[in-house]
């Protein structure tokens, strides 16, 4: 089978076109917009319909693991389905995330009603789907996952930033703020699952979609204290509302703007403490649980356990190359 990993250069993509190589039934080739100087690799604009019909002429599936900013993910998933439909690519494998369910609570299927409200990272996945099925009412076919919170090795979101945010103090328990499910998925199950959902029998008209999340990940406060002392960040604070509230609404736009500069000029080297997002306060407290059953027994996936995922994470954190970088952060936004 030959596949296309779209947003190859990303924490799953990569992971997943490492594992694709290693098997014995996919020939797979990466693309993104970064050049990679590699013979299984495409440099290519993902939003650029013509640009993804040329590349995707000869290929029997391509996996979209675009990451980014709205239009790459929304105005990407639409170029793909009128590329994959000119090239006659026969199937996609998407990759949407649980933030289509919105504000959900309780245990959540695959076929609750979608919910873009919660910020443009939602509705842009919501608008991802519809692509998809647009793509499936054309005669294509389609496997969707829904992960929660991919960690492990080379996860800056889940690891990376919660590790600083840890070390400098400004995370720590969190109390009721911090008493929402995780949905933690290791990056490795994320991408069992893409290799299994391309090799899944077609389910002609219908997508199946299956949500992804280790049926022991732990609530945020669990997994903030576990990390914690993995990495030796400790004593572990304890939090209130409050202060996470004034790091996140006074703290958090400056530093997103500072970021921004930073890139303009060019990124000089200048390291600044990862701003807290307002919208992961919310995340956070909020009680959602995903159903992960059709996963599990529909789709096969053997999920790694949470005490796994876990020394996995620290390690690569503490490593002389992680991502642990605590410093300036403990000079910035820590009273």
């Amino acid at each position: 089978m030959k596949v296309l990993v779209l947003g190859a250069s990303g924490h799953i993509g990569a992971r997943l076109l490492e594992m694709l190589q290693a098997t014995s039934w996919a020939a797979a080739t990466g693309a993104s917009r970064h050049k990679k100087n590699t013979a299984s690799w495409l440099e290519l604009d993902s939003r650029d319909p013509r640009q993804l019909a040329q590349a995707l002429k000869g290929f029997d599936a391509v996996v979209n693991c675009v990451a980014g900013d709205a239009a790459s993910i929304a105005d990407g998933a639409r170029a793909l389905v009128q590329a994959a439909l000119q090239a006659d690519c026969p199937r996609i494998v998407h990759l949407s995330t649980m933030s289509v369910y919105g504000p959900a609570e309780g245990l959540v299927r695959e076929d609750a009603p979608l919910d873009p409200t919660l910020g443009w990272y939602g509705q842009a996945k919501c608008e991802a789907e519809a692509a998809m099925h647009d793509f499936v009412r054309h005669g294509g076919e389609v496997v969707m996952l829904r992960p929660g919170c991919v960690y492990g090795p080379g996860s800056q979101l889940w690891v990376g930033r919660i590790g600083r945010w840890l070390q400098a103090g400004r995370l720590g328990d969190l109390g009721i703020a911090g008493d929402g499910w995780a949905n933690l998925v290791h990056v490795d199950d994320v991408c069992q699952a893409l290799l299994l959902a391309l090799r899944l029998p077609a389910a002609q008209g219908k997508i199946p979609v299956f949500n992804l999340a280790a049926p022991d990940s732990p609530r945020w406060n669990d997994y903030f204290v576990d990390l914690a002392l993995a990495i030796q960040a400790t004593p572990v604070r304890r939090l209130g509302s409050r202060r996470l509230q004034l790091d996140a609404w006074l703290c958090g736009p400056p530093l997103k703007a500072a970021e921004r500069a930073l890139k303009l000029l060019g990124n000089p080297g200048m390291k600044l403490p990862d701003a807290l997002p307002p919208g992961l306060l919310g995340l956070w407290s909020q009680h959602i649980h995903l159903d992960t059953q059709a996963a599990t027994h529909r789709l096969g996936v053997q999920w790694t356990p949470y005490a796994d995922g876990l020394r996995d994470s620290a390690a690569w954190f503490t490593a002389p190359a992680g991502a642990g970088q605590a410093t300036l952060d403990k000079m910035i936004c820590t009273p």
